[in-house]
């Protein structure tokens, strides 16, 4: 599994592209810029099968529609989320004036637990509600794609649609309990670790419980 990180969109959101060794490819968030993530599949000569949303905001979606009808690969996104696929304020693209948003249509809905294969590499879904009732993360060997469930010492806010803190507590309590280390590949920022942020988040070192 090779892993390539490109920063889009005016908020600087992460796109992964991961590819197999037979050359298939899975786009985890394409935030902007269609061409630039074709681009990056063309320089490795990889065939995209699969567009993997951890939620719907619009900085997570905005080059899905394009890169669907280029390539015909399948989205996926969590049921919960659906709704924002072509709704520009439950996605808040309104609130980033001049944004032109194509909206688009999810080929399979996720309700957690669902298992997503693309040659070698299996991707396995948790459901993590609280930045929004279908914010995900996927699971693929050693690694975790977070979206904007957290970050490097912090987490995503939730005073957004379907945004819900009391439901984030239980998902950060779900991922303190997982007993392996993991790469974390966040949707904004630098990529962390599991372990790492058990020791210094804030808001998931058991140490530091009490500040929910």
């Amino acid at each position: 599994m090779e892993i390539t990180r490109l920063t889009l969109g005016e908020l600087g959101t992460n796109c992964y592209v991961v590819e197999s060794v037979t050359g298939n490819a899975a786009v985890i968030d394409p935030a902007d810029d269609a061409e630039a993530i074709l681009r990056e599949l063309e320089k490795n000569d990889a065939e995209l099968q699969l567009i993997l949303l951890t939620h719907g905001h619009f900085d997570h979606t905005g080059a899905v529609a394009e890169l669907k009808e280029k390539t015909g690969a399948r989205v996926y996104i969590h049921e919960k989320d659906e709704c924002m696929t072509d709704d520009t304020i439950k996605n808040v693209a309104y609130l980033s004036p001049g944004y032109e948003y194509k909206p688009f249509t999810a080929d399979v809905l996720l309700t957690g637990g669902d298992i997503i294969n693309l040659a070698e590499i299996e991707f396995s879904v948790m459901n993590t509600p609280g930045h929004t009732a279908g914010s995900v993360m996927y699971f693929a060997e050693d690694c975790i794609f977070a979206g904007d469930t957290i970050f490097e010492g912090s987490i995503g806010r939730t005073d957004f649609y379907s945004g819900d803190y009391a439901e984030q507590r239980k998902s950060l309590e779900k991922i303190a309990a997982l007993t392996d280390d993991y790469k974390i590949y966040p949707g904004h920022g630098g990529s962390t670790t599991l372990k790492q942020e058990k020791l210094y988040n804030p808001f998931l070192s058991h140490s530091d419980s009490d500040i929910f």
